[in-house]
């Protein structure tokens, strides 16, 4: 049977790239709900067919998630996970539209993770086609990861299903050497608005408040709280303030991205920035802070994580395909939550691919073959992990 489903697979490459390409060239930003939908549907169609229950996850005016199970009591229990939605607007898959050159496939989308999802179907559908039943198989694609599930409790789904899994799987791209990732960094992006009062800079500079110069001292106390050894790092990324040079400025606004590796960093973070932002540099301004909230948790490289890398490293090596180096990121992912929920999960399962969220993005068209028969390997060998 192994065989049978490895054979299948390399037999299937055009298909699967057939369902990337039609996958690809729908929009499927933010601005393109119907795209994220039309996504979703097609995912479910895929998987309908070999019994899987598929339900769609709808929240009025947001994306809409798709989750499909096939359960089997008593089996190991895989998740394969990730999202449809991409960073790029409307207009953009017509374009510059799903390619393939020398050996690379081309478009918005295709790799950040497009066609992660299509290596879910086809693994599936060959270990299916083949016979193999005993795992119980659950897919769930949300449609908002890029802008961090503003509106929809995706954070909760992914909870809820990873939850005692033996296998989580995220079906992100893998990095150009084929590198997977155990480890990740969470995410906080606070807004600090300051409002000052304006005043002729020229004529009576001594009654204004400058925003501006308040959000300058600010800045430079949050860059501060960058600690590299303990992982955490402070940007302000975004600064806008003023409207004309002859104005002390009334207005200020800075967004800031912190990084950080523990959910004891994390709160720590927070408190540190409503200190900074009620801490007065110049009279007579005030500061107030919005998002200052856990967007994504890290993906810690826990004991689980360890195993089930330790357990692809194996199957790479029955493959004959070299063993996927093991990467720790400042990028974070959905993975983080079937991880925070105890079930052992890799990410970067995606094929070998270069330039997220670019307009030059691309993946390497072979390992698309070679990443679904490293998947099913794992699942059906998923009895031999220590």
């Amino acid at each position: 049977m192994e065989n049978k489903i490895l054979e299948q697979i390399k037999k299937s490459e055009t298909a699967m790239l057939d369902t990337l390409a039609q996958i690809v060239n729908i929009d499927s930003g933010y601005d393109a709900l119907e795209g994220i939908d039309e996504v979703a549907h097609i995912i479910g169609d895929f998987l309908t067919p070999y019994g899987f229950e598929v339900q769609y996850i709808e929240t009025p005016n947001a994306p809409t998630h798709v989750l499909a199970k096939r359960p089997r009591p008593g089996k190991k229990k895989v998740m394969l996970m990730g999202h449809m939605d991409t960073v790029f607007p409307k207009g953009t898959a017509a374009a510059r539209p799903f390619r393939i050159e020398d050996g690379k496939a081309y478009g918005p989308g295709v790799m950040d993770m497009k066609a992660g999802i299509a290596i879910s179907l086809y693994t599936v559908k060959a270990l299916l086609d083949n016979g193999w039943d005993d795992t119980d198989l659950t897919l769930f694609f949300c449609g908002d990861e890029e802008p961090a599930h503003p509106l929809t409790d995706a954070v909760e789904w992914f909870k809820k299903e990873g939850l005692g899994k033996d296998a989580v799987f995220n079906m992100e791209p893998g990095r150009a050497d084929g590198s997977v990732v155990i480890g990740r960094k969470g995410v906080i992006r606070p807004v600090l608005t300051v409002k000052g009062t304006a005043a002729h800079a020229g004529n009576e500079p001594e009654k204004g408040a400058s925003a501006v110069l308040e959000l300058c001292h600010k800045t430079i106390a949050l860059h501060a709280l960058t600690d590299l050894e303990v992982g955490t790092t402070y940007n302000v990324g975004v600064f806008n303030g003023g409207s004309l040079a002859n104005i002390v400025a009334d207005r200020a606004e800075a967004r800031v991205d912190i990084r950080f590796k523990t959910a004891e960093e994390a709160e720590k973070a927070i408190k540190s920035v409503e200190a900074i932002a009620a801490k007065i540099y110049v009279a007579n301004t005030t500061t107030t802070v919005t998002e200052n909230r856990i967007e994504f948790m890290p993906l810690e490289t826990t004991d689980g994580v360890q195993k089930l890398y330790g357990h692809l490293s194996k199957q790479a090596e029955k493959l004959g395909l070299p063993v996927p180096g093991a990467l720790y990121v400042g990028g974070s992912a959905d993975s983080a939550w079937t991880a925070m929920v105890g079930a052992p999960t890799l990410c970067g399962m995606g094929p070998q691919a270069v330039g997220a969220h670019s307009n030059n993005e691309y993946l390497f068209v072979p390992s698309m073959t070679e990443r679904a028969q490293l998947l099913a390997m794992c699942i059906m060998h998923l009895d031999e992990m220590q």
